[in-house]
C-alpha cells in the first residue's frame, strides 16, 4: 500500500472521529465513551503526523523515498511564465480569497472586551502579528460588518477597554468556539451568552475563556485608520502572559515539544491546527447565516 493511500485514510478516520465526538457531546452521551473516542482521535492524528514527516518511511518501500521528494504545494515553482493579477480590478471577495490562501497559516486568536455598559465581548481575528519585542506589541486589524457598523471590539478599545486577547489550541473544541463568537450581536448581547463561564482575569482585564492555551493582556497603544480601506490597525501593548501551570521548562516559553499546535487559519474560514493543517479542518459558517 502506498504512503499516500495511509495519510488518505488516517486522514479520513480523524474527521470522522471528530465528527463522531461533535454528536456525542451534542447529544449529552456518556463522558467516559467521549473519552474514548478522543484517545482514538488523537492516536490516529498521531499516527498520521509520523506518517507524514517520514518518520515511518522504511515501512513504505515502494514510494518511500519518492514521497520525501515531492512538493508539498499544489502547484509548480515559477518561472518566466506567469499569471499576472492586477488586484486593483478584482471584486472584494476575490481579492480577499487570494490574501487568505496565500498568507498562511494565520494564528487566530480571541479577543475579550467589555463595552461602556458592561457588556463583555467576544471577538474572533486571524489578522494578528508580533511587531515588536521591548516594548511587547503586537498589531491586528479590526474592520466593520456587512450592514457597516464597526465591529464592538473596536468601538471597545477606542472606549478605552482593555482587551485578553487568547491563543487557542489547535483542537476541534477550539474551532467550535471561534464558529460560535463569529457571528454578529447587536452592542446589547454578550457572546458569552451560552458559553462555559468566564474566567476571571487576576489582573483585572475582561475575562477568558478555559479552552485558552494562553491568553495575553494587552492595552492599546496606537489606533490608526489604515489608507484607502474600512479597517483600523490596532497596536496593543501586552502587559501580562496568563499561561498554565504546565508545558514550559523552567520558566521558558513553550515550544512544539511541549505544547500541542496552535489554532490557525488556512484559506478563507478554514480552521486547522498548525503548522500543516492536514489531521482536520473546521469551515466557520455562522456569520454567514
Amino acid at each position: 500500500m502506498s504512503k499516500e493511500a495511509v495519510c488518505d485514510f488516517l486522514r479520513k478516520c480523524v474527521v470522522y472521529a471528530d465528527a463522531s465526538i461533535n454528536r456525542k457531546k451534542n447529544r449529552d452521551e456518556d463522558t467516559t465513551e467521549i473519552q474514548r473516542w478522543v484517545a482514538y482521535r488523537d492516536f490516529t492524528a498521531y499516527a498520521l503526523s509520523e506518517v507524514e514527516r517520514g518518520e515511518l518511511d522504511d515501512w513504505f518501500k515502494i514510494d518511500g523515498e519518492d514521497e520525501r521528494k515531492r512538493p508539498n504545494f499544489f502547484g509548480e515553482p515559477m518561472g518566466d511564465d506567469v499569471v499576472n493579477i492586477d488586484t486593483n480590478y478584482l471584486e472584494h471577495s476575490e481579492r480577499s480569497a487570494w490574501l487568505s490562501a496565500l498568507i498562511a497559516p494565520r494564528p487566530v486568536m480571541l479577543l475579550s472586551t467589555i463595552g461602556e455598559n458592561g457588556v463583555s465581548n467576544l471577538c474572533p481575528v486571524s489578522s494578528v502579528a508580533s511587531l515588536a519585542n521591548s516594548p511587547p506589541l503586537i498589531g491586528l486589524s479590526l474592520s466593520q460588518d456587512r450592514v457597516g457598523r464597526p465591529r464592538d471590539t473596536l468601538v471597545n478599545l477606542r472606549n478605552g477597554s482593555k482587551v485578553s486577547a487568547m491563543v487557542l489550541p489547535g483542537t476541534w473544541d477550539a474551532a467550535q468556539l471561534v464558529n460560535e463568537t463569529a457571528e454578529a450581536h447587536p452592542p446589547e448581547r454578550s457572546e458569552w451568552d451560552g458559553l462555559s463561564p468566564a474566567l476571571k482575569s487576576p489582573n483585572g482585564y475582561p475575562p477568558y475563556h478555559s479552552l485558552s492555551a494562553a491568553v495575553l493582556e494587552c492595552e492599546v497603544a496606537e489606533l490608526y485608520p489604515l489608507p484607502d480601506a474600512v479597517a483600523t490597525m490596532v497596536i496593543l501593548k501586552v502587559n501580562h502572559i496568563l499561561r498554565p501551570d504546565k508545558g514550559c521548562k523552567r520558566g521558558m516559553p513553550p515550544d512544539a515539544e511541549t505544547w500541542r499546535p496552535l489554532l490557525t487559519q488556512y484559506g478563507w474560514d478554514r480552521l486547522t491546527s498548525g503548522p500543516d493543517g492536514s489531521s482536520w479542518s473546521f469551515d466557520v459558517r455562522s456569520y454567514r447565516d
